[in-house]
């Protein structure tokens, strides 16, 4: 508030009466200069308080637009932005006042501006009738996502039918969670040319089918290729397999009734140096090729001269899911649509084989290619990894069972995920993983080690639904980039 005049103290009034005096010209030339100076030194010492604290209130509302922009279509957003804003815009820095910043969204082109002002109290200025100036400063936020592919890789294990409380399954509160991930990535975009997710479904198991597919058996096709050597027989061989609504090769034509399933490229033996399980692509090695994968029948592997049926660990021995991979894509209806048929959890919990496949699903090349092998600016890849089980072997799983059944399985096959986890990482792929509804140490051990990273945003735990949600929240805003347009 500007008040009185630059006339009002006893000082100026004296000044007044002796720059007045006639008696010599030196005194009116010194008033004159008196004021002048004062004048000068005080514009420009208030001047240089004013621009601080506009610097100040510029860098606050920076660090808050960012911050909601992180979170932007969270119903905390507004509180977050406050929130951010106040803690960089300290209460009376250089004794200046200010409110809660203004705040528009525009959410269908993911921008946030935010406004605010500050009043600083005057010292110099004052004997110019100026108590104060207000200063303003304006940030505008654009939240961008970079080229960006994901996958999903979803736990459909049977405990996943378990409550998660709240009245819903895990695998209810992972649809959801999982859900609302896309949406905050898509945002308001039904289709975003630089965004790509895609979702594997996984137990003891994948279907490496297209999801929403069916086999036909008078579909399957065969390729002559040059010559390899079975890595299951060790005979040559110049056919692979392929049927009608997979893109993975096959060692052998699959059954009638054959599910989608096939086992992980592990040999049973005591040469480390022979297997690709934990491997991208077509893998050669001495004792055979492993350029394709071999179909599981509809029951699982035969075990004991029978079928799994009665066989050992039979009730672990699960058909496969009947959901199978949906490919990178960037269209949001058919990723949400792919994980909303996630239903009906069966089976036990192989981790190595949702995590490799969705390996597959994410890098360039066969048999998936919806990676593009040349993209035209920087990309991120991860996948975000979704289990509430401990690994354990059955009759049937990827690995024919041949770690054992049951947990004695588990350090071989935690062995298998580890050594997979270090070549994805060493990849450039990022790994989220979430420990979901199950507080085990040795889990989290084992999950933090699969991860970028041992804490948040890489490794979390989720105790229930509710913070399922939150954890995909927080993995969803940690993929996306931003920039300060203005």
């Amino acid at each position: 508030m500007k008040t009185g005049s630059i006339w009002d103290s006893k000082f100026w009034c004296r000044l007044r009466l002796f720059s007045s005096d006639t008696k010599g010209a030196t005194a009116s030339f010194l008033a004159a200069g008196l004021i002048s100076m004062v004048g000068t030194v005080g514009i420009a010492t208030d001047t240089a308080r004013a621009y601080l604290v506009k610097a100040r209130l510029s860098q606050a509302l920076d660090a808050a637009g960012l911050a909601g922009g992180r979170v932007i279509f969270s119903p905390t957003r507004d509180d977050e932005i406050k929130m951010y804003f106040h803690t960089n815009f300290p209460t009376d820095y250089l004794g200046a006042t200010t409110g809660d910043p203004n705040i528009a969204v525009d959410a269908n082109h993911e921008v946030i501006t935010l406004s605010a002002s500050a009043t600083v109290p005057t010292t110099f200025m004052k004997v110019l009738g100026m108590n104060d100036v207000t200063v303003s400063s304006v940030a505008e936020i654009t939240r961008e996502t970079q080229i960006l592919d994901v996958v999903l890789a979803v736990d459909m294990s049977g405990s996943m039918s378990w409550s998660a409380g709240g009245g819903q399954s895990r695998i209810q509160a992972a649809r959801t969670a999982a859900s609302e991930l896309v949406n905050i990535l898509f945002g308001q975009e039904a289709i975003k040319n630089l965004l790509k997710i895609g979702v594997v479904p996984w137990n003891s198991k994948v279907n490496a089918s297209l999801n929403g597919t069916t086999f036909d058996p008078l579909l399957t096709t065969t390729q002559v290729v040059p010559v390899f050597n079975n890595p299951l027989t060790g005979a040559p061989q110049t056919t692979i397999w392929y049927a009608g609504n997979s893109l993975v090769p096959l060692l052998s034509a699959p059954a009638a009734d054959w599910k989608g399933c096939v086992y992980s490229r592990y040999h049973d033996n005591v040469d480390p140096l022979d297997d690709a399980d934990t491997q991208l692509g077509s893998v050669s090695w001495i004792n055979g090729d492993w350029n394709a994968w071999e179909p599981i029948g509809p029951e699982g592997e035969p075990v004991s001269g029978g079928t799994c049926t009665g066989a050992v660990g039979g009730s672990e021995c699960r058909p496969c899911l009947s959901q199978g991979i949906t490919p990178i894509r960037n269209v949001k209806q058919e990723v949400l649509d792919a994980i909303s048929e996630l239903q009906s959890p069966t089976g036990s919990t192989n981790i190595s084989q949702g995590l490799g496949w969705a390996w597959r699903v994410l890098t360039p090349g066969a048999p998936f290619t919806e990676a593009d092998p040349n993209p035209p600016g920087d990309r991120q890849q991860a996948i975000v990894l979704l289990t509430d089980g401990e690994n354990v072997g059955g009759s049937g799983d990827g690995y024919k069972a041949v770690f054992g059944t049951g947990s004695t399985a588990q350090s071989d096959m935690d062995s298998r995920l580890l050594e997979l986890a270090t070549n994805i990482k060493a990849s450039g792929v990022v790994i989220y993983t979430i420990q979901f509804a199950n507080s085990g140490s040795a889990m989290q051990t084992l999950l933090k080690s699969v991860a970028t990273g041992p804490d948040s945003p890489y490794y979390h735990y989720a105790p229930d639904g509710a913070a399922l949600q939150q954890v995909f929240q927080e993995v969803a805003n940690h993929l996306s980039e931003l920039r300060i347009s203005k």
